[in-house]
């Protein structure tokens, strides 16, 4: 059971049960449950129902471990006692109000208490249910009953009694809440005839999470994103296959999703972080295992690259405990292989050679998680992301209301794209841009976008990224304009990392720690101006960036604007 690749894991383990055990943490309190709805803040709720989530899965994960050590039984009951008392499952950011805080009345008519299912309600079913199903015979019996009526009251019936937002949603919520209801289900209701409507809505609802993939199988929504919701739903297609012998795994668009994963890491942790992405990420090894195994074109990474700590942000029990079941050390993995990948149908490049990378996108500015992004581009070098994406903001109450392209990470002007106009590119499913491949060969590639649908001025935009593959890789841009009217503006826009700087001789120095990239441009048509800026993270932290600006100086209704990134060495 325990094989020396788990060894690192067990420690980590056992490290942050000691933090558990001597580090007091804060309370789910009426003021911190309200301060949603009163300031926006979701951080000081989130934090300790998630620090709850995590000691509840550490102790579930060594009580695997160690059968026989009653501490960890003990420690697993009394944050299963603690989950089972919380108000609600859900986060204060996904409740309805009009279930949860129900006022006395439509209580009175009703006799009941009322639930929304949300992401969070849904996963802690779904832990709930896999711990007992795993631990029935050592858990207080008592306990046992307490999660089969919490998890009947707060989840069960509301599915069955209420339709969800989420049902025919095509992002991650479908998967994780339909995919989570449906194991808890297999766990809890051998032999109740609601089983079978349950299973039968949470297959419905998977098929429209698929629908949300475009034939290449690209996740849209970033790769932290496609491992969630494309692991809750391969955790229930596992299940539905060795309870009912019906095979998800056998759909064509499954084993493309499936290969996302080596679309879209540049190089070692550096992952391709369009929409609300982490710039740096690690993949699932035993998940990646279990793909291998049902898909053989699934790479492997290397051994290096598996995560110590494999008890997430949130604490999710489902992704954690099967990084334990499914890791197999028998599977040498290896770096990720050069390639080249146009997943032409979501609009998406990526090439990878070596210790140099380059991806860009198209799309269109409806995409979950959207980002008003279309014509953006990542250049990677060494260890380093010079032009990179700003990525994931601080998650607020504003975040996902119509103040979102209010922070700069989603908005246009967070992007390496033009200002036209003074104007930035708007969200909204018809602005829009189309990718295709221009020329291919061992040294070179040549990549098209047609952008002109992604500004509201009436223009033809075309932008071509030219890779030349060497040692020492170069990547030229090339924005050809053609406009109705002759431009008020015209301003060439370019997010890159916070890193010592330069300019010298028409040339930009971006010095970073193993690789200095040099930007050329044309002096004649364009005049720098760098500014360091900030934002606040996904973490809330206030993280800073270089916005390099180049304002277009003859302004014509034709005009074509060059800038070439080189790669100089340390």
């Amino acid at each position: 059971m325990i094989n020396n690749g788990s060894k690192n894991i067990i420690s980590q383990l056992k490290q942050d049960v000691e933090r558990f055990l001597h580090t007091a943490h804060g309370k789910l309190d009426f003021k911190t449950y309200r301060e949603f709805m009163v300031t926006g803040n979701r951080k000081n709720y989130e934090s300790v129902y998630f620090y709850r989530r995590k000691k509840l899965t550490t102790f579930g994960l060594l009580a695997f471990l160690y059968p026989g050590d009653q501490q960890y039984i003990e420690a697993l009951e009394n944050e299963i006692w603690h989950v089972c008392n919380e108000f609600t499952w859900c986060l204060p950011a996904h409740i309805d109000t009009s279930l949860e805080e129900q006022d006395y009345q439509t209580y009175k008519q009703t006799n009941q208490l009322l639930f929304t299912v949300d992401l969070f309600a849904a996963e802690t079913a779904f832990t709930l249910a896999e711990l007992v199903h795993l631990f029935h015979n050592q858990l207080d019996d008592f306990l046992v009953e307490k999660v089969k009526i919490e998890i009947d009251r707060r989840v069960f019936e509301p599915f069955l009694e209420r339709s969800f937002h989420w049902e025919k949603a095509t992002h991650n919520w479908a998967s994780v809440c339909a995919g989570s209801i449906g194991v808890a289900a297999f766990y809890l209701l051998e032999g109740d005839g609601r089983q079978e409507e349950i299973i039968n809505r949470v297959m419905h609802t998977l098929d429209y999470y698929l629908q949300g993939f475009e034939e290449d199988g690209a996740c849209t929504e970033g790769y932290s994103y496609w491992q969630y919701g494309f692991g809750y739903f391969v955790y229930f297609a596992d299940l539905l296959q060795r309870y009912r012998q019906i095979d998800l795994f056998g759909k064509e668009k499954v084993r493309a999703v499936a290969l996302f994963q080596q679309k879209v890491f540049l190089a070692n942790h550096y992952v391709v972080h369009f929409s609300d992405a982490e710039p740096t990420a690690e993949p699932m090894l035993g998940f990646t295992h279990f793909l291998h195994k049902k898909f053989p074109e699934v790479h492997v990474p290397r051994e290096s690259m598996r995560k110590t700590n494999i008890v997430d942000d949130c604490g999710r029990w489902a992704p954690a405990i099967r990084e334990l079941w499914w890791y197999d050390e028998r599977l040498k993995g290896s770096e990720w292989p050069n390639e080249d990948h146009l997943m032409e149908h979501s609009s998406i490049y990526l090439s990878r050679m070596d210790a140099y990378a380059f991806a860009a996108k198209a799309g269109h500015n409806d995409e979950p998680h959207n980002h008003n992004d279309i014509g953006q581009f990542i250049l990677y070098g060494r260890g380093d992301v010079f032009l990179r994406d700003l990525g994931s903001g601080e998650y607020h109450k504003d975040y996902f209301n119509d103040k979102r392209y209010q922070f700069v990470c989603n908005s246009a002007e967070g992007h390496s794209i033009p200002v036209i106009n003074g104007l930035y590119q708007r969200e909204g499913a018809h602005f829009f841009g189309t990718m295709k491949k221009h020329h291919e060969s061992n040294t070179h590639e040549s990549i098209k976008l047609d952008i002109s649908s992604a500004y509201e001025e009436p223009l033809r935009f075309f932008r071509q990224f030219d890779w030349y593959k060497s040692d020492k890789p170069q990547l030229i841009v090339t924005d050809c304009f053609t406009f109705d009217e002759q431009p008020s503006s015209l301003t060439e826009s370019f997010i890159a990392d916070d890193f010592p700087y330069d300019i010298q001789d028409q040339t930009i120095y971006l010095k970073g720690k193993k690789e200095t990239l040099q930007i050329s441009y044309e002096q004649t048509k364009v005049i720098p101006n760098v500014k360091r800026k900030s934002f606040r993270n996904h973490q809330g932290e206030q993280e800073y960036y270089l916005h390099i600006l180049f304002d277009a100086i003859d302004l014509e209704k034709n005009m074509t604007i060059r800038f070439a990134f080189n790669f100089l060495g340390g």
